[in-house]
C-alpha cells in the first residue's frame, strides 16, 4: 500500500494597507504606536471566510495560474488534494494540506492571493461598493512549510505566544519611557529586549510521520 504524502502550510493572513483597518483613516494611521498598529495588521478576519471557501480560493488561483497542469498536480478539480486543517479567523492563522510534490505550486498561488471576503462595514464611510465586491485586502504569507500538523500547530503556538511577549513590551516601554526613560541605554524595556522576533522567512520542514530526521 502506498502512504501519500502531504504537506502542511501555515498561513498568516496580514492587514497592512491602514485604509482597511476599521475605524482608522489613513491620517490617523499614522499617529499610531507600534503596538496598536501591530494589532491592527493582525486583525481578525470575517467568519465570511470559512475552510472551503479558502480551499476553493486556492484552486482557483492555482488554476488560474497554471491552467489545467497545476489543477492536475493538486489531484483534479473535484479531488481533495488541497484541505484547510485549521482556520481561526480571530487570530487570522491557516494550516493547509496539499501533496508534497506541489506545495510550492500552493505557495505561490496564496502570494498572489489579495483579498478575503468582508461582510462588515470598514471605517468610517464603510468602504466603496467596489471594494466591498472585491472583499478587503490582504496579505497571505506562509510562515512554515511542514511535514506533519503538530510541527505546524507548535509553530502557530510560538508565534501567537511570541507576538504577544511583543505587544506586551511595546505598551510598557509607551507608559514608562516617559517617566523611567532608559538610563541603561537598552533602547527598550527589559520585557522587549527578552521577546524573541519571529524569523521573517518562511521555515521549511522536510520531516514526516514516517521520517525519523527533520531538515530545517
Amino acid at each position: 500500500m502506498v502512504r501519500l504524502k502531504n504537506r502542511y502550510l501555515l498561513v498568516d493572513i496580514l492587514y497592512p494597507d491602514p485604509s482597511t483597518w476599521p475605524g482608522i483613516t489613513p491620517k490617523s494611521a499614522s499617529k499610531l504606536d507600534s503596538s496598536s498598529a501591530q494589532l491592527a495588521i493582525h486583525a481578525p478576519t470575517s467568519d465570511a471566510l470559512t475552510p472551503g471557501l479558502l480551499a476553493r480560493m486556492v484552486r482557483e488561483e492555482v488554476g488560474e495560474l497554471y491552467g489545467d497542469w497545476g489543477v492536475g498536480k493538486l489531484g483534479g478539480a473535484s479531488a481533495g488534494g488541497i484541505n484547510v486543517k485549521y482556520l481561526s479567523p480571530a487570530t487570522s492563522t491557516a494550516i493547509i494540506r496539499c501533496p508534497r510534490a506541489s506545495f510550492r505550486l500552493v505557495w505561490s498561488a496564496l502570494t498572489y492571493m489579495s483579498h478575503v471576503p468582508d461582510n462588515s462595514d470598514r471605517g468610517p464611510s464603510g468602504g466603496s461598493s467596489a471594494q466591498k465586491r472585491a472583499g478587503r485586502p490582504c496579505v497571505f504569507r506562509v510562515v512554515r512549510v511542514s511535514g506533519t500538523m503538530r510541527k505546524a500547530e507548535e509553530e502557530a503556538i510560538r508565534r501567537a505566544r511570541s507576538e504577544i511577549v511583543r505587544v506586551r513590551g511595546a505598551q510598557e516601554k509607551g507608559v514608562l519611557g516617559d517617566l523611567v526613560g532608559d538610563p541603561l541605554g537598552l533602547g527598550g524595556s527589559s520585557v522587549e529586549a527578552r521577546a524573541p522576533v519571529p524569523a521573517m522567512n518562511p521555515v521549511v520542514d522536510e520531516s514526516s510521520e514516517d521520517e525519523g530526521m527533520a531538515v530545517d
